[in-house]
């Protein structure tokens, strides 16, 4: 059965791809006749869209500061597309834009606060919850993630790994990414030499924005190496956690769970990816892998929400013979 595309999608597509345009033009062409009409078209869309939020506000479907952004970056292109703003206009536009960004800054270090108070939450999921109220739900999450990585890394480079792990299953002590974290400063240096020779002639704007992506993506590789060590699977009485740091997480019951196992030994590559088609794969190199077969299938939470409910799941994990006995299944 094909599924038909949403309005909400079409409407997503055609924004990222004229965006990509815009800019891919004013890179190399700076001066390019398209670019006035393809930037209108843009502004257009997005005026449209604010439309579209107001009149699901007026129906109750979504909370009036859901506006708020995207009618900022309206004004926002506009300002920029008008010729002669004054100062004062600029300031002022400056001033709303750091209002706003102070404002989920505070709503995320309140979530933050709050997240010893309800057990069983998590960091993220507390401070989705208040950012629910200026962006959609995916939206959302996928900014609290981001808080999430990024403080989980500057939490364990600070001292956070001399820490005890949380008592349960662990993942972490056999992961590759732990012998490699002693390494990943070392690509720092290395890109500001490559980024020097490959692209000696580019804007400094973009040189820096490399840069500053290489260390982007150093810190998110602590952060990820930081949630595998503080969230691991735990199984109890009546439930069974399964976590692969905050990427993803699926909670069963313990009746769900029909028969736990080692994998199977594959002749070769392509028959070990046609068995792992169809399956939860919370999976990081180096800890062995566990499959485990569900009564009826389950979704998993994941970095966009929710995925289609599935009924295996491939799990990592350091001691495979001490999770299987806590499930209560025999040992391969």
């Amino acid at each position: 059965m094909t599924r038909s595309l949403r309005p909400s999608a079409l409407f997503w597509g055609l924004f990222v791809a004229l965006g990509v345009a815009a800019l891919t033009l004013r890179l190399r062409v700076p001066g390019h006749r398209a670019l006035p009409s393809i930037t209108a078209a843009l502004l257009i869309l997005l005026a449209l869209r604010v439309i579209t939020l107001i009149r699901d506000w007026r129906l109750e479907r979504i909370p009036g500061t859901r506006i708020l952004l995207p009618a900022l970056i309206l004004v926002e292109g506009l300002g920029l597309r008008l010729p002669g703003a004054s100062p004062l206009a600029l300031r002022l536009r400056l001033g709303i834009a750091l209002v706003l960004e102070g404002l989920l800054l505070a709503l995320a270090v309140r979530a933050l606060r709050g997240v010893g108070a309800l057990p069983g939450e998590w960091p993220e999921q507390r401070i989705a919850a208040a950012f629910e109220s200026f962006v959609p739900p995916r939206a959302a999450r996928l900014m609290a993630l981001e808080l999430v990585m990024l403080g989980g890394a500057l939490r364990f480079l600070s001292g956070g790994f001399r820490e005890p792990a949380p008592a349960g299953h662990s993942l972490h002590r056999e992961a590759a990414l732990g012998s490699f974290l002693p390494a990943l400063p070392l690509l720092i240096p290395g890109d500001l030499l490559l980024i020097r020779a490959l692209f000696s002639g580019a804007p400094s704007w973009l040189r820096w924005g490399l840069h500053l992506s290489t260390a982007y993506a150093v810190f998110w590789l602590f952060g990820l190496y930081a949630g595998l060590k503080g969230r691991p699977h735990q199984v109890t009485e009546d439930e069974v956690a399964l976590n692969l740091g905050p990427a993803k997480s699926i909670r069963l019951r313990r009746e769900q769970i029909l028969e736990a196992a080692p994998l199977p030994d594959f002749e070769d590559d392509w028959a070990r990816h046609r068995h792992m088609k169809g399956l939860h794969k919370l999976i990081t190199p180096g800890p062995a892998v566990l499959e485990l077969r569900l009564r009826e299938p389950v979704p998993a939470l994941s970095l966009a929400g929710p995925t289609a409910p599935r009924d295996r799941v491939a799990v990592s994990v350091d001691d495979p013979a001490a999770f299987l006995a806590a499930l209560g299944a025999p040992c391969a």
